[in-house]
């Protein structure tokens, strides 16, 4: 009997997507959405972990706080917010939620920032709005990024 070799992240048909292929769409995801909005390798972050995480610090300033550095977050639970630095070294002062959808196509995510960065006038919604995704869900959006 002859068996396909086991790579990471490759499971038979129908299987979930293995934290592996997980991680790896997270990655190009999040690439894509830095390169969209103009930051480089050096300025992001993520991991798929128990809690997933991504981090993309924008060269962008608001017109009114130039001196204030503005970062781009996601989360699993909340989605993607526009945070802008303190200034005291405490958690950033979020600035907007995207709430339409927990995994937007990374052009959808340059936009929004693109509005806030601009001051349009930003629904920030509740935080919560668009949650209920199960964390099957995101991974299965993710993976297909890998």
């Amino acid at each position: 009997m002859t068996t396909a070799p086991i790579l990471p992240g490759v499971g038979p048909l129908g299987d979930e997507p293995t934290p592996f292929m997980v991680e790896r769409g997270l990655r190009a995801y999040v690439r894509l959405v830095a390169a969209l909005v103009g930051a480089g390798p050096s300025a992001q972050w993520c991991e798929w972990a128990d809690s997933a995480n991504a981090y993309i610090a924008l060269e962008d300033r608001l017109p009114d706080r130039p001196t204030r550095d503005l970062a781009l977050m996601w989360d699993d639970e909340r989605g993607w917010a526009v945070g802008m630095e303190t200034g005291s070294g405490e958690d950033l002062l979020i600035l907007a939620w995207y709430t339409e959808d927990l995994l937007p196509p990374p052009a959808t995510v340059a936009e929004f920032v693109r509005h806030v960065v601009s001051g349009y006038p930003v629904d920030a919604g509740l935080v919560g709005s668009v949650r209920g995704a199960e964390r099957g869900e995101i991974a299965a959006r993710l993976a297909a990024y890998a």
